[in-house]
């Protein structure tokens, strides 16, 4: 299996690295920001959770039709536009809470309005990955992305908290206007991918066969159903863990803080050390101890009787959770043909949306009703039971067809 750092190689997808890294960065600042602005206009728990949910929701109502769009039109200049567009809401937002002029419901309206960009735009941002990498280089470059995420979680928000006491909160929002602009000029100057050309289809037709690509393709439509089955599990540490800060380990939002910083260090340390495991286990095995240690994790968890040993439980469930989730997207996206390449990745997102939302409401309503640590325990269960009983819905890759091997040819 090649190395991890591969892909940079390549001068395309390298370029298109760095610029994801500063703009997944910012991203985080601009979320942490945008948090801490509406606790000063609003400081009900209500108006604060809609903020992350203008970021989460649109995706499962816009991110088909941002597939469709990505598999007819040019992807290069899709992108450029919609971070044309993210720049001038940034701005926007920037020189309103700049001047004192933004209250709770214009803020939410612009996330809002960025959640449904990001919507639009990230079937299109993961299949111009898969444009500019052999196909025996996907996993690395989705490697490279998780790792890049997970920095930006862990540093982004330490740096959005320094600029915000320092200059203000404006200062941090308009840091995301501007890596939205960076972006732009970026794709602006990607030489435009050669697509083979595929049977014209109108946008209804489009969508339509998307979602029955879903439904008759027994593979994809069994990696999907595996995926939210373990994430309908998987994914209810994330939204417990402040919970668990407060209530298991009685602390704040130090406490939560560290967790997740945690959390973030296991899935950067997970992501470098992919290559050497994935060389020597199947997709189907990789997933299966992913979920047996993110089980375990669980358990170290729901048990925990400190910091120390909360903190320990947090960094393998990172190591499980990026291990997992990049082992299903690789799957997925190397399950569909390259012409229905976006709608194949906004499935994925929808399947991802979903899932999470699932965990979060329904181990929530156990903790409510029993406790923490019962739905710590339902969870870890429910985690390692699904990945065994889905087994048979296999991960392991198909055979290569001819036009996925290599990357599309550009053109200036």
């Amino acid at each position: 299996m090649a190395p991890l750092w591969e892909p940079l190689k390549i001068d395309a997808f390298r370029t298109l690295y760095i610029a994801l890294s500063i703009a997944m960065l910012a991203g985080w600042m601009n979320s942490v920001a945008c948090s801490w602005l509406m606790t000063t206009l609003d400081g009900s728990a209500l108006m604060l959770g809609l903020v992350q949910g203008s970021y989460t929701l649109p995706g499962l109502f816009f991110a088909l039709a941002g597939g469709v769009l990505a598999d007819r039109v040019d992807r290069r200049r899709f992108l450029m536009s919609m971070c044309l567009v993210l720049t001038l809401i940034g701005l926007d937002l920037s020189l309103l809470t700049a001047l004192g002029w933004i209250g709770p419901w214009g803020l939410l309206a612009h996330t809002l309005a960025m959640g449904i960009v990001f919507a639009l735009q990230g079937p299109a941002m993961m299949a111009v990955i898969q444009d500019m990498v052999r196909r025996d280089l996907l996993p690395q470059a989705l490697t490279l992305n998780s790792i890049s995420l997970n920095v930006g979680r862990a540093v982004g928000p330490a740096l959005a908290g320094g600029l915000i006491g320092a200059l203000g909160v404006a200062a941090a929002l308009v840091c995301n206007a501007a890596s939205s602009a960076m972006m732009a000029v970026m794709f602006a100057r990607t030489p435009r991918p050669h697509m083979r050309q595929a049977p014209r289809e109108k946008f209804i037709e489009a969508l339509w066969n998307g979602l029955r690509f879903a439904v008759t393709e027994r593979r994809f439509r069994g990696i999907l159903l595996r995926f939210m089955l373990f994430l309908s599990c998987a994914s209810s540490l994330l939204a417990l863990m402040p919970l668990v800060a407060k209530e298991t380990l009685g602390g704040g939002p130090g406490v939560f803080g560290t967790l997740i910083t945690w959390v973030g260090v296991g899935s950067v340390v997970g992501a470098m050390s992919r290559g050497r495991a994935s060389s020597r286990l199947s997709p189907n095995a990789h997933a299966l101890i992913s979920a047996a240690i993110g089980a375990a994790a669980f358990g170290g968890m729901a048990f925990a009787r400190d910091l120390v040993e909360a903190s320990a439980a947090s960094f393998f469930y990172g190591l499980a959770w990026t291990n997992a989730t990049i082992t299903f997207q690789v799957a997925a996206q190397m399950s569909v043909p390259a012409a229905m390449r976006g709608r194949g990745i906004s499935l994925f997102m929808m399947t991802f949306g979903t899932g999470m939302m699932l965990g979060g409401v329904i181990w929530g309503i156990v903790a409510d009703v029993y406790s923490i640590k019962v739905a710590m325990l339902g969870a870890g269960i429910g985690t390692a039971l699904f990945s065994v009983a889905t087994w048979t819905l296999t991960l392991n890759l198909p055979p290569s067809a001819e036009d996925d091997l290599e990357p599309m040819d550009v053109a200036p």
